[in-house]
């Protein structure tokens, strides 16, 4: 169950995971590495089927915007998700470009 909630944290903080999981969750889960139980599989799938993508994303803004705020990750590349999988070098360029942006505006 921690894996299942970790997604879901994961899903709310970062919108490119987020985008991801409602358009192919299983590749997604796949090619972030999070090895769920078939248990969580079928919760998240219940979960995912329950409203339009369109319902679900806003909700999943919603609780972005509750838990984060605008401040703390106002970019598709948000510090508080998952590191992505090896496999997505720009994603992983785009967060070490942020994250040195976000550095230089605290200097």
């Amino acid at each position: 169950m921690d894996l299942l909630v970790t997604v879901i944290g994961n899903a709310v903080a970062d919108a490119e995971f987020r985008e991801r999981l409602l358009k192919d969750p299983l590749a997604t889960l796949d090619k972030w590495g999070f090895r769920l139980t078939k248990g969580e599989v079928d919760m998240m799938e219940e979960l995912l089927g329950n409203g339009t993508k369109e319902e679900l994303r806003n909700k999943f803004q919603a609780l972005h915007e509750a838990l984060y705020g605008e401040n703390l990750c106002p970019r598709k590349t948000c510090k508080m998700s998952a590191y992505p999988p090896n496999t997505e070098q720009r994603l992983r360029v785009n967060l070490r470009k942020a994250a040195a942006r976000e550095t230089e505006k605290a200097a």
